[in-house]
């Protein structure tokens, strides 16, 4: 390929949230990003070509949860050997065969993302060791926030790290036009995958004592048996498009998320852009940057039902306090840190 980019992205699929962030660097750079397949777990338009304004190369169209781990490295590497870039940057360190390419590209060129927070990482053992061995094959880490930041210090990292305050760009509708009066009674909500690690079951096990109305925004493998479980003030949507989410949630007063582990919470984002104030689990990967530092909302211990009684009522004492951060978090500003943490790598 004669055409030089400045920024290869690899990646394992084509996320709306991440094409929003390739669109977004690729008017001020010149981007490839290679998208190993699809997921199971993700919502991809199947439209998304038409959408892009940054070159790329599909690995495969298969599931990544079920791909040939061997054909996918002989595709990467036959692709990456054939490219010529200034940088190259790995989406994680989760593949066996994305990680074996960065130890035949130049390490100087080779740049790290990490989603993963400390929380969820083992660093110590064998793992740990395996980690510090990938990290070395690295010359940049971009964590998305100070939770996945620690993962590069407590492994001892000597490269550079750029911190990139978020893992892609979510797409924004009309925010509301006028503040909300003082509720009367607090209608809550939950978007997300109904699966085990979102925790769910302890949502219902709270509001169905306490009365007051949760709304469950999603689908998922779970969805019957939390019907079954759940009273009457528990109100299930289903799956609700990413792009119609911004009816739902001015619909509400604050966003719950009780995740038992969360990489980092895009929903969070997504939550207070529409000036929802919210309550996160103490294992949420955003919680430094979007809820303890803006004071947008409140941190409860995970998996403690106490505590997030502690939390809702904390919430509706102080609610005005909150929902005014949360309406006046400026995400203009996040999206563009986003952006020069990548593009400011040309700079150096």
């Amino acid at each position: 390929m004669d055409k030089e980019y400045d920024l290869v992205f690899v990646t394992n699929c084509p996320a709306f949230y991440k094409i929003n962030l390739f669109n977004a660097i690729a008017e001020k750079a010149r981007v490839l990003a290679i998208f190993i397949g699809v997921s199971k777990e993700v919502v991809i338009d199947k439209d998304f070509a038409q959408q892009v304004c940054f070159d790329f190369i599909q690995v495969g169209n298969t599931a990544i949860e079920t791909r040939n781990r061997l054909r996918v490295f002989g595709r990467l590497f036959k692709i990456i050997c054939g490219l010529r870039y200034k940088y190259i940057i790995y989406d994680g360190y989760d593949m066996p065969e994305v990680v074996s390419m960065m130890f035949w590209t130049r390490k100087s060129k080779n740049c790290l993302i990490c989603e993963s927070s400390v929380f969820e990482s083992c660093l110590t053992g064998i793992k740990g060791r395996v980690k510090k061995v990938i990290l070395n094959r690295i010359s940049v880490g971009f964590p998305c926030g100070e939770l996945q930041a620690r993962i590069f210090k407590t492994l001892g990292f000597k490269g550079e790290i750029r911190k990139t305050y978020g893992v892609g760009i979510f797409k924004k509708g009309k925010r509301p036009d006028e503040p909300k009066e003082l509720p009367v009674s607090f209608r809550y909500v939950f978007v997300g995958r109904l699966v085990p690690v979102k925790n769910i079951e302890l949502l219902i096990e709270v509001f169905n004592k306490n009365g007051k109305n949760l709304t469950i925004v999603g689908c998922g493998i779970l969805e019957k048996e939390l019907r079954k479980k759940a009273n009457e003030n528990i109100l299930f949507t289903g799956f609700i498009p990413n792009e119609e989410l911004y009816r739902e949630y001015p619909k509400h007063d604050v966003f719950i998320l009780p995740s038992s582990s969360e990489t980092w919470g895009l929903v969070v984002e997504e939550a207070i852009y529409y000036g929802l104030p919210v309550i996160v689990s103490s294992v949420v990967g955003c919680l430094t940057e979007l809820v303890e530092e803006p004071e947008t909302g409140i941190v409860f211990r995970n998996n403690d039902a106490e505590d997030l009684n502690r939390a809702i009522l904390q919430m509706e004492q102080n609610y005005s306090f909150y929902k005014g951060n949360a309406e006046h978090f400026s995400f203009e500003k996040r999206d563009e840190q986003q952006v020069e943490a990548y593009v400011g790598l040309l700079n150096i």
